[in-house]
């Protein structure tokens, strides 16, 4: 294999030398998802070996058809079985021997445990077992909260924060009318597309969307015809 990666060392203000790395791949690398789907193929058959070897394993109830036990995308793993102490313990075992065989542990501060309220007396058994964090639905998945249930108001302030993240970073530069409008068409809107493929958005949230998009195109002038067209820009969408 051919490394990518250069590295140049700064001493004293100055960038001195220019040499290649030993192993590994630069940030961004198109190589890494394909590195990255081979080696969760072997915590899968590892995971796959243990369940078949225990032959006591107990699925979550919605994928005990399926056999459904990790869900892997992009840099997100998802481990399902149902809450019991021996289960989660040979998830717990798996993960042990994958981190010994690839030097990829998992982080405590990152990974969460999900439980049910219908298990919560196991819940303090579940969670010495696996070292993780307590996790509560929804949590962010793809950038999405992922919940089976309506999408509420309260469940999408991240969209509402991302957007006013956005406009904020925009505030010290000056930007034409024309240009407000670009940024408002190609991303703003765009990110309400991305969550609105997934999700029906409460009306809520549409008008609070608006009226941001609005103050933003304004920055606090008036004038009835441009606020029309911002509506029917959003209908369009």
């Amino acid at each position: 294999m051919r490394y990518l990666c250069h590295y140049s060392v700064v001493v004293n203000g100055g960038v001195h030398g220019f040499f290649a790395g030993a192993r590994g791949l630069r940030q961004g690398d198109p190589m890494s998802p394909y590195l990255f789907v081979l080696v969760m193929e072997v915590l899968q058959m590892i995971l796959q070996q243990f369940i078949d070897q225990d032959g006591q394993f107990l699925y979550h109830w919605r994928c005990t058809e399926l056999k459904l036990f990790q869900l892997s995308f992009a840099d997100d793993i998802l481990l399902l079985c149902k809450a019991d102490v021996q289960s989660v313990s040979l998830l717990r075992r798996g993960l042990d021997l994958f981190a010994s065989l690839s030097g990829l542990h998992t982080n405590p501060q990152k990974s969460q445990l999900i439980i049910s309220k219908a298990a919560s007396g196991l819940r303090d058994s579940l969670l010495e077992t696996l070292g993780f964090q307590e996790g509560h639905l929804p949590v962010r998945y793809l950038g999405l909260p992922l919940i089976s249930a309506r999408l509420s108001i309260v469940d999408c302030q991240p969209l509402l924060q991302k957007i006013d993240s956005r406009i904020k970073g925009w505030e010290g530069v000056q930007l034409s009318f024309a240009g407000r409008v670009q940024l408002i068409k190609s991303v703003l809107v765009s990110l309400e597309v991305y969550w609105a493929m997934a999700f029906i958005l409460p009306k809520g949230i549409i008008k609070e969307m608006i009226k941001r998009l609005r103050t933003f195109l304004w920055k606090g002038t008036s004038s009835s015809g441009y606020r029309k067209w911002l509506g029917r820009l959003f209908a369009d969408q």
